[in-house]
């Protein structure tokens, strides 16, 4: 959202209000509670010995893990400092926000030892092992999620102007390797309701985009969903 600052007899300068879209954070958050739902579960499948099919749920799981990295590298770097000198009393809210970051952090940095010692013997011991770490940032990221959504994303929604939100997105994507892109795009697609899609799409991809999406990627996030999920992927609810 825009406004036009009175002329002043110079060139005029356009300047943005307060108040943003966030409503891309819950699709975020969406793709994360689902991510470390199933996750676990496709590290118990795999059986023992099987290399190429744990190197597939391992790449599936260190893609989950990475994209929580830089989700809350991009929040620690853009939301928390800013909402505390414009709401001063969100420190106590801040405070909490900080320290769950921190301990997911650490309980990622446990699965992410895991999926490297696992993905080189698909040894059944190792993966109850990462199985159970995926299941402890599950545990904590829900506690988490619900906290910001609840006490955070609606005061950012009010005193953030759309250009300092959309600087978390713009962090990640120049931080996601480009190959993940058809992945990153299904999975936010996934994430909004089946009858909200089309209105989504065409609201929030230039058309370039779609096209892209239509010609080359859709095919791609298709085949990487076969491959981890043969007998078809659990929606994203």
């Amino acid at each position: 959202m825009t406004k036009r600052l009175p002329s002043t007899g110079a060139d005029d300068r356009v300047v943005d209000e307060t108040g943003c879209d966030t409503s891309d954070i819950l699709l975020v958050h969406r793709i994360f509670r689902w991510g470390f739902r199933e996750m676990p579960a496709l590290v118990r499948a795999v059986p023992a010995g099987d290399l190429e099919r744990a190197e597939i749920v391992a790449a599936a799981v260190e893609l989950i893990d990475k994209a929580l990295h830089i989700h809350h590298e991009g929040e620690d770097r853009f939301i928390w400092d800013r909402l505390e000198r414009r709401e001063p009393g969100c420190s106590l809210h801040v405070d909490v926000m900080k320290a769950q970051h921190a301990q997911v952090a650490e309980l990622l940095d446990v699965a992410d030892g895991l999926v490297a010692e696992w993905r080189t013997g698909a040894d059944p011991v190792t993966g109850e092992r990462l199985a159970t770490a995926l299941e402890s940032v599950g545990t904590t990221l829900g506690v988490h999620l619900g906290r910001e959504e609840a006490d955070i994303v609606p005061i950012v929604s009010r005193v953030f102007t759309q250009a300092e939100w959309d600087e978390i997105g713009e962090h990640a994507r120049g931080e996601f390797p480009k190959e993940t892109m058809p992945v990153q795009m299904g999975l936010m697609i996934d994430a909004v309701p089946a009858g909200e899609r089309d209105e989504w799409l065409h609201e929030n991809l230039p058309l370039p985009v779609r096209a892209l999406w239509s010609l080359v990627m859709r095919r791609k996030y298709t085949a990487w969903q076969r491959s981890l999920f043969p007998e078809g992927m659990p929606a994203l609810a």
